[in-house]
């Protein structure tokens, strides 16, 4: 047994060993993917599972558990990344949660949250919703008041980063003739604004120049379509609801669903220090280097020579330095993994019922996690090593290195399962980053949350242009206090009808990579990633 730093307690050498492997073949990686952004590589646009399954049930619950999870991951950050699966017990149904990172209160308030919205939708008439009334309905008004009461704090970011896009924007069409004034709304305005403008024919010019803004380095253009996408998505996160409702009104019946959440892990020391204990002094170094880490993914000399020889290509694009950085204890981001809400809550699925029942009791049997987020690339390695088969959201592809498989530092019979996923996930990592020093290129995104994370909801009246100078003297002198008024105004409540078909309502899982999406981690930024996570 050893004693790493930062453990209140001595784990075998052979853990030890196991995970500095691990770490160290994933800061190689996430620094990699650095690196390859400096290097100025842009990748090919990764495959959209945009689908329409025939099984519009099942497409509506799992887009209702995304949506579900959305509403509840109310900071950008990462910390409340959320998942959610649906448990079907002799008695109740149980909503199970997971977040990444958040403390016993928080967990009590969003607990609270979704028990007052459940309450409401189950003892408010679901015969008005049969017909699909539009979103300004006084049912429909008054959950996504309490929806964006929640998320105040997040719809205030997405304000200010709105309000930014637009000046930059409006500079540039300020060159080509345009004007603008300035006014002020409130959170709901804004939304019902931001719905308006992805309804018109000006958002496409907007999806247009932030394609192109991709590769001159001019990114205000796909900011501001990733702001508005965000702020729509919480009205398309209504929508979805009481589509749901209507479809399955089980699902909502207050006297018979419980909501659980699961308390969050506990972040793990740095591993870049506390795993040394398993190496020999001589081994044991404050900073590695590519050329420290590369003999560590292959035994192979011929190997070895070839790819450090690639590493030294990257050293233009500070390959080194951006491993030095994130082994240091002084990194301001902070090297502490922790589970990610879909592993952790797929773990407390398998210890709470598969142990006494051949199978996790999934509702109508549709083994399926939702989350908040699209899936990063660890999780989804998680997921496909696993033997449960649950499905999760389709992956953005970015990598985080605050990232662990629960029970890292157990030990003992029940630890081999573990070890082995460990094992597996740290194959896929060890691959990628052997590709990426060969290749010099990265799959990656810049933010982690779907621009595109829904079919289009919300039918404008027929003739409506919004533009960008109406948008902002809609937003223009917003207050960016910390106090939500949430009140509709007549002259930006515009009649949006939903369309009827589930198929234009329902996120199914990571609809596109168009797009944008927010730059948040339950971990730490790799190309843009989740420390903003937003």
């Amino acid at each position: 047994m050893v004693t790493a730093d930062g453990l209140d307690h001595p784990i075998s050498l052979e853990l030890c060993k196991r995970l500095n492997r691990f770490y160290e073949a994933l800061i190689l990686l996430s620094s990699l993917m650095q690196a390859c952004s400096r290097n100025g590589q842009q990748p090919n646009k990764a495959s959209s599972d945009v689908s329409e399954p025939g099984d519009d049930y099942r497409m509506t619950q799992e887009c209702l558990m995304n949506k579900l999870a959305q509403i509840c991951d109310n900071r950008r950050g990462g910390e409340t990344v959320t998942s959610v699966a649906i448990i079907q017990l002799p008695d109740c149904l149980v909503y199970a949660f997971a977040s990444n990172q958040r403390s016993p209160k928080e967990i009590k308030e969003a607990e609270t949250f979704l028990l007052d919205l459940f309450e409401y939708l189950s003892n408010t008439s679901a015969s008005s919703s049969v017909l699909m009334e539009e979103a300004t309905s006084k049912s429909a008004t008054y959950v996504l008041e309490k929806i964006l009461t929640f998320n105040h704090e997040r719809v205030q970011c997405y304000r200010i980063g709105l309000v930014q896009g637009l000046t930059q924007c409006i500079k540039d069409c300020d060159r080509r003739g345009s004007v603008h004034e300035k006014t002020s709304q409130d959170d709901e305005a804004l939304v019902r604004a931001a719905a308006d403008l992805r309804q018109s024919l000006i958002y496409h010019s907007i999806v247009d120049r932030g394609k192109l803004g991709r590769f001159d380095e001019s990114p205000h253009w796909a900011e501001l379509q990733h702001f508005i996408g965000r702020l729509v998505s919480y009205l398309r996160a209504t929508q979805t609801i009481f589509v749901a409702r209507r479809r399955h009104p089980e699902l909502f019946d207050i006297d018979s669903i419980k909501i659980k959440f699961i308390p969050s892990s506990r972040p793990l020391p740095n591993p870049m220090n506390a795993f040394q204990a398993g190496l020999d002094p001589l081994q044991r170094q404050t900073v590695r280097s590519a050329h420290d880490l590369i003999p560590r993914m292959t035994g192979d000399a011929e190997m070895i020579e070839t790819y450090s020889q690639y590493a030294d290509e990257l050293q233009v694009c500070k390959l080194d330095e951006l491993i030095a950085t994130q082994c240091c204890k002084s990194n301001p981001r902070g090297f502490r993994p922790i589970v990610h809400s879909e592993v952790l809550l797929l773990d407390w699925l398998r210890k709470q019922f598969a142990e006494d029942m051949h199978s996790i009791p999934f509702y109508e049997g549709n083994k399926y996690i939702g989350c908040s987020k699209p899936t990063c690339r660890l999780c989804e390695y998680y997921f496909a090593a696993h033997s449960s088969g649950v499905r999760v959201r389709s992956p953005h592809r970015n990598v985080y290195r605050n990232w662990a498989v629960p029970d890292a530092l157990v030990e003992g019979e029940t630890s081999r399962y573990k070890d082995k996923m460990i094992d597996a996930v740290l194959v896929k990592v060890r691959e990628d980053a052997l590709t990426a020093l060969r290749e010099k290129v990265c799959v990656r995104k810049r933010f982690d949350s779907n621009t595109y994370s829904s079919m289009p909801t919300c039918q404008s009246l027929t003739g409506i242009s919004v533009t960008l100078d109406d948008l902002s003297s809609r937003i223009g002198g917003l207050s960016i206090s910390s106090h939500m008024h949430p009140r509709v105004y007549p002259s930006v409540a515009t009649r949006i009808h939903v369309s009827s078909n589930v198929e234009d309502t329902c996120s199914v899982a990571a609809q596109g990579t168009n797009g944008g999406s927010d730059d948040e981690s339950g971990g730490v930024l790799v190309f843009s990633g989740r420390n903003r996570r937003s």
